[in-house]
């Protein structure tokens, strides 16, 4: 059966989720992936009566019975100087983050 995830494929996702991974690595994971996508469409193929209502995953109340959801209400941190404190790296008053996953933050402003 055709791989679904190509070397090529696998080297992009690998550079942009940032992993760094030894082509040993790599190949086993690329095939890990393949494998899972794999069972998955055996499970596709399984034949299903169409009367059968689909599984809910995550919450398993029917809407009927489902919780309200809580009012979106801000409380502000009675301290933000103690985290803010914390932070390898502040600029007027905001932690600063790098944009990219790999980049390191410097000192303290």
């Amino acid at each position: 059966m055709e791989e679904a995830v190509s070397k090529t494929l696998f080297c992009e996702l690998a550079k942009t989720g940032a992993l760094a991974l030894s082509p040993d690595e790599g190949e086993e994971l690329r095939a890990e992936l393949n494998g899972q996508l794999d069972v998955l469409r055996q499970l596709e193929s399984i034949p299903l009566d169409e009367s059968l209502p689909p599984v809910i995953h995550g919450n398993p109340y029917p809407p009927h019975i489902r919780c309200e959801l809580r009012a979106d209400e801000w409380n502000p941190f009675e301290t933000p100087e103690f985290i803010i404190a914390q932070a390898p790296l502040v600029r007027e008053g905001f932690i600063v983050s790098p944009e990219i996953i790999t980049e390191e933050i410097g000192a303290r402003d």
